[in-house]
Parts: structure tokens; sequence; C-alpha cells
């Protein structure tokens, strides 16, 4: 088996909050969150996220902030992400890949996984 490789996207475009950041333009809705489950996603430096597809929509994970047995379904203005802005524009998201964003020296960066 060859191990997991990964190429850099670019930077997330995000803004800056008491040491959080939140993804420009970008929320979570939790499946399991009786009330309308929407939430701003944040990141926290120190801490690696990830995005897959589940052949519907784009899940995110990692972080303290998530609870076991919840599913974080990535929207865009009220409907499934297609995309994640990044500093250069906004990058599509392709389904045959699994991404992974962490703070870096130039921000948070987005990496996609080579299968």
């Amino acid at each position: 088996m060859m191990p997991l490789t990964a190429t850099a996207i670019g930077t997330l475009d995000t803004h800056e909050a008491d040491g959080l950041h939140r993804i420009i333009s970008l929320c979570l809705h939790d499946d399991q969150d009786p009330a309308d489950g929407v939430y701003a996603y944040w990141l926290i430096p120190g801490d690696t996220y990830g995005l897959a597809h589940d052949g519907h929509t784009w899940i995110a994970t990692g972080g303290p902030w998530t609870e076991p047995g919840h599913t974080y379904r990535l929207l865009r203005s009220g409907h499934p992400a297609t995309s994640i802005p990044t500093t250069h524009g906004d990058e599509s998201l392709d389904p045959g890949h699994t991404y992974q964003t962490h703070h870096g020296p130039e921000g948070w960066e987005l990496w996609r996984h080579n299968t």
C-alpha cells in the first residue's frame, strides 16, 4: 500500500476573531441539532480539519467542538458547498478526493489528498 500524499491547493480566505478563524462565506449544519443546526465554521490553530464527500455533500471533521455521532455538512448561502474560498479565488472541491486544512506560516492551508 502506498502512503497518502497531498498537494498544496492554497490559503483559505478567513476572518480572525479572538484567536479563532472562520472561513469566509461557509458554515456548518449539524444533522443532529434539533434546532436549525447551522454554525459558523471556526478553526483553531494547532488543530487539523478534514473535508470528505459522502456522495451527497461535503462533511467537515476535526476540532474540539465536534461531538461524536454528529455529522457536520459544509454549507454556502444555505446550500451544499461545492467550492471553498481561498485567497486566490474559489477552489472547486473534487468529490473524488479528500482535503485537509491546518494553520501554517501563511494562514490556513488547504491540501488535497492524492489517491
